[in-house]
């Protein structure tokens, strides 16, 4: 079954609402923030593109650290909202109705492209990283986090929330469209993209404990960096000088 992205669309200011439908989203906001600015360093004056940007979750904190941010997203709704709950906080923030495979973007315009939970949802993975290397400077940095294709994942993030819990659409993601971290670590390379990094993006809890206690109170425990890549996984690659 292939993915709806169109039930993004529907969210509207529920994004923000951290016991909400996304509620999952606000307890790995932090952890993943918290990973790719210490990877991107000092972010003051910075331009970063972030590929299928929501809500605006991440971008608001590349923001509050100084950055330059275009968010892209395919879901107008969704950037309506992300627009409207940026000004309310006094942010600046470019959002732009876009797919990824086609960005709307002069070559090296970015010093940073960065995307979380986007690049299982996409429809051509090998164009969404060809465009990433476009449009990032020479020495820029691809940041990305995504879902491995194992056991594991497809039990925790397809079957159980989609199938038995029931907390989201039946067709949120498809195990098909997981990426294993050799295959994109592949296709990063024949991009000109040197993978430097692929940490782990764990649950703090064990995984069976962690869904009962989401399907009931809207709460997974909290996540981790760890070695385990064995459901989703985070890391970075850099663009040569070539």
């Amino acid at each position: 079954m292939p993915v709806n992205n169109e039930w993004y669309h529907s969210l509207g200011d529920t994004w923000w609402d951290p016991n909400g439908v996304v509620a999952a989203l606000h307890e790995v906001t932090p952890v993943r923030v918290g990973y790719f600015c210490d990877v991107l360093g000092d972010m003051a004056d910075k331009r970063v593109v972030e590929l299928g940007c929501g809500g605006g979750l991440m971008a608001e904190e590349y923001a509050r650290r100084g950055a330059h941010v275009v968010g892209i997203d395919r879901s107008v709704p969704t950037l309506r909202a992300a627009q409207r709950h940026a000004a309310s906080g006094g942010f600046v923030i470019q959002y732009v109705g876009s797919l990824a495979e086609g960005l709307p973007f002069a070559d090296g315009a970015f010093d940073a492209v960065v995307t979380a939970d986007t690049l299982e949802h996409v429809d051509d993975l090998e164009q969404v990283v060809s465009e990433a290397a476009r449009v990032l400077k020479p020495g820029g940095r691809f940041v990305y986090d995504t879902v491995n294709r194992t056991w594991k994942s497809r039990l925790l993030l397809e079957w159980l929330p989609q199938r038995v819990f029931r907390i989201v659409p039946p067709d949120t993601h498809d195990y098909r469209q997981f990426v294993r971290p050799a295959e994109l670590h592949a296709l990063l390379a024949r991009h000109g993209l040197t993978n430097c990094e692929t940490r782990g993006l764990a649950l703090r809890r064990h995984p069976l404990a962690a869904a009962v206690s989401y399907a009931r109170r809207r709460r997974l425990g909290g996540f981790i960096i760890s070695n385990d890549l064995g459901m989703s996984y985070l890391g970075f690659a850099i663009k040569g000088s070539s």
